[in-house]
């Protein structure tokens, strides 16, 4: 197994997530847009972002599993891990299929499809959804979080222990 000294997961997902709704907003501003070349050139850049995004799902998806099976949790945050897990596979199934469908649009010439256009509206739902679990996991249950409940336990002891002995001699002073 890695041994990486922090989270790779959190990194790689916001790539995931910029990139998908830039690529929606680049696709949406293309489609309302008159004929011409800002058109294309918008229509072909969210084809690209929407290519990279993929790509960035598969590093994100990938450390998430690792991160899923390494970091210490208890049962109240199984299931939401669990919650979001699942989501994050079923994103990045409309993820690729979206993919598929832009880039067909792309070498056909045909970028904007209806298709398409009802699978980028689920896609961004999906990957709004999917972070709003992940951002559920950090901040609501405090998981991978190295403020965790013992770290804070454990802070409080040492700001107590200082506390109590402020007023006891150095032994180095005292010397």
């Amino acid at each position: 197994m890695l041994n990486i000294p922090f989270p790779l997961h959190p990194v790689f997902v916001h790539f995931t997530v910029a990139l998908s709704f830039t690529s929606f907003g680049a696709y949406v501003l293309a489609y309302l847009l008159p004929h011409g070349k800002l058109k294309n050139d918008l229509s072909v850049s969210a084809v690209w972002m929407l290519s990279f995004c993929f790509l960035a799902s598969l590093l994100t998806i990938a450390f998430g599993f690792l991160e899923f099976n390494t970091v210490k949790h208890d049962m109240l945050v199984h299931m939401p891990m669990l919650d979001h897990r699942n989501w994050a596979l079923a994103t990045a199934l409309a993820l690729l299929g979206c993919t598929i469908f832009a880039l067909r649009g792309y070498f056909k010439n045909k970028i904007h499809s209806a298709p398409l256009t009802v699978g980028f509206f689920v896609l961004v739902g999906m990957v709004g959804t999917t972070a709003y679990k992940g951002g559920e996991l950090v901040y609501h249950y405090g998981l991978a979080v190295k403020s965790n409940t013992e770290l804070r336990e454990l802070k409080q002891n040492e700001q107590k222990q200082q506390q109590e002995n402020i007023f006891q001699p150095n032994a180095e002073i005292s010397k």
